[in-house]
């Protein structure tokens, strides 16, 4: 408040000591106190008014600036909140971002160790199979006959190749057998391909070495001839050669031609012809 509001204000004051004049003899219980406290607070009224009268421009423009200052805070306080809720949704979405891709992350590390332990004996495999392949070999020369039925040595062979069979397949190592099959380049391997009757194109007619599966992995494909679907061709027909009488005869005549030429020759020298 300046100087000249307060002096105005204690002016206002000292009308009357700020109260109303009333009358002595007024008998004021025989009145009504409603009356004289209206009275009152207009005169309350009318100094405010007074005051506010003089004042009031420069305390409306003073009040003016404070709120225009006031609502400029609140425009700076609410674009500061409204960075702040667009920075924590994107802090939120980086977090949740980080949240999927280490989740992902983890996953992906599980299966490529589960996988690991599963495939973990898959070059032991590749190496034990081509003692495989050389046992299966030595199979096929068994005899078939009775005696080797009875044979002690060649069924503790038998046996053997057996067990060999069961513990591949306990864990997880396959044989496939491709013969009469279509051929699959996924699983076989394709070595040459010939022409063979009553079989249709790609169909697997002999089988070098066979195909080895450890779980769901190929370790070995197939090695294979393929049929290509064509009949074989027959071998021409060879023209029946002449005899050799036959020969010697038509070499004796053109002898005997050749000598009736020569006699005709001489004679007509001898007569003088041409």
């Amino acid at each position: 408040m300046t100087e000249e509001e307060r002096k105005y204000r204690e002016e206002l004051e000292k009308e009357n000591d700020g109260a109303i004049e009333i009358d002595e003899n007024l008998d004021v219980a025989g009145n009504d106190l409603q009356a004289f406290a209206n009275e009152l607070g207009e005169h309350e009224k009318s100094k405010k008014k007074r005051f506010f009268n003089k004042f009031g421009g420069k305390g409306d423009e003073k009040a003016h600036r404070e709120i225009k200052e006031l609502e400029e805070k609140l425009a700076k306080l609410d674009e500061q909140i409204k960075l702040k809720d667009e920075k924590i949704a994107e802090l939120e979405g980086s977090v949740k971002s980080l949240v999927a891709e280490n989740r992902n992350q983890k996953t992906r590390i599980e299966n490529e160790f589960r996988s690991k332990i599963k495939f973990a004996v898959e070059d032991f495999f590749k190496d034990f199979i081509t003692v495989k392949d050389d046992f299966d070999k030595a199979m096929e020369f068994i005899p078939k006959s009775e005696e080797a039925e009875s044979d002690p040595f060649i069924q503790g062979i038998k046996h053997l190749g057996a067990k060999f069979d069961n513990i591949c397949n306990k864990h997880g190592l396959v044989c496939i057998s491709s013969i009469g099959e279509k051929f699959d380049p996924a699983i076989h391997q394709a070595m040459s391909m010939i022409n063979v009757d009553g079989k249709e194109a790609n169909e697997i007619v002999a089988e070098y070495v066979k195909c080895y599966k450890l779980h769901d992995r190929v370790i070995r494909p197939a090695m294979v001839v393929v049929a290509s679907g064509i009949p074989a061709t027959k071998p021409e027909e060879t023209k029946v050669e002449e005899p050799a009488e036959a020969e010697e005869n038509k070499v004796e005549e053109q002898a005997e031609t050749t000598e009736n030429v020569s006699e005709t020759a001489e004679n007509n020298e001898e007569n003088g012809n041409c």
